[in-house]
């Protein structure tokens, strides 16, 4: 199998935002009726939400970094890994507060879903961030084998 390119990564990366900003449409197009939302409920997902989003921003962050290279000539998976990591953290991170909106109908969270949302294209693969995430291979041992320890 070889290894993923940045062009597939493009095609990836737009199906991860187009998943939250569909259904976002699908959220406010077929609402359900206001006697099957709780409304009573939008302050605690309001905090849920916020919580949410905000851990997705930190560990799209920190996660996708710890993803190393163990063998050479990998560099292209490794980028791919990466990006996809923060790409699905942050896409989960958007849906949550549509998930909530759907249940209370409080409008704030259809905002609170833009940033994680904002972020993710934000992500898109450029040329430039794509060499950033390719990672190269550990240098070789005296002993020929592959230095893991870094």
């Amino acid at each position: 199998m070889s290894a993923p390119t940045r062009r597939v990564a493009v095609i990836v990366w737009a199906g991860l935002v187009a998943t939250p900003v569909l259904f976002a449409g699908v959220a406010l197009v077929t609402a359900p009726p206001g006697d099957l939302r709780t409304p009573g409920l939008a302050g605690m997902f309001r905090f849920m939400a916020a919580a949410v989003v905000g851990l997705g921003l930190l560990l799209s962050r920190v996660l996708p970094p710890r993803i190393r290279s163990r063998d050479p000539g990998t560099r292209d998976t490794v980028a791919f890994a990466r990006l996809l990591v923060a790409w699905a953290i942050l896409e989960g991170a958007a849906m949550f507060p549509l998930v909530a909106e759907i249940v209370t109908g409080d409008p704030v969270l259809l905002a609170v879903a833009a940033v994680p949302l904002a972020a993710l294209v934000a992500l898109f693969p450029t040329e430039r961030r794509w060499r950033g995430n390719a990672v190269q291979p550990f240098p070789s041992a005296p002993s020929g084998r592959t230095d893991r320890s870094a």
